[in-house]
C-alpha cells in the first residue's frame, strides 16, 4: 500500500507539471500603435534633391518622379531610390556641393 501512494503522489506531480508547462505563462499583450510618419518635403528640398538625383544618375529631370506616397525617387519608371537614401547620400556629398552648389 505504501509503495501504490508514492506511485500516485509521482503520478500526480508528473501530471500536475505537465498541465503547468503547457498552459505556461500569458505575456501582457501591448497594442503598438502605427506611427505616422509625417515626412513632408519642401519644395525646395525637393528641388535640391530632384537635381542632385538627376546628376547622380545622369538621367534628365524629366525622366524622374517624386512618389510622395511611396516616399521614393523613381527613375526610368524602374529604378527605385528611397527619399531617407537620397536625403542621406545628399548630406553626405560634399564634392557635389562644391561643385553644382555655390
Amino acid at each position: 500500500m505504501k509503495n501504490l501512494s508514492k506511485y500516485a503522489l509521482k503520478i500526480a506531480i508528473v501530471a500536475v507539471l505537465s498541465v503547468c508547462s503547457l498552459t505556461g505563462c500569458k505575456k501582457d499583450e501591448t497594442r503598438l500603435e502605427p506611427v505616422t510618419k509625417t515626412t513632408k518635403v519642401s519644395e525646395i528640398e525637393l528641388s535640391k534633391l530632384l537635381q542632385f538625383v538627376s546628376i547622380t544618375t545622369t538621367a534628365p529631370k524629366d525622366q524622374i518622379v517624386y512618389n510622395e506616397q511611396n516616399e521614393e525617387f523613381v527613375v526610368y519608371g524602374w529604378y527605385h531610390k528611397s527619399l531617407a537614401d537620397v536625403r542621406s547620400e545628399y548630406s553626405s556629398a560634399n564634392e557635389y556641393k562644391a561643385t553644382y552648389e555655390k
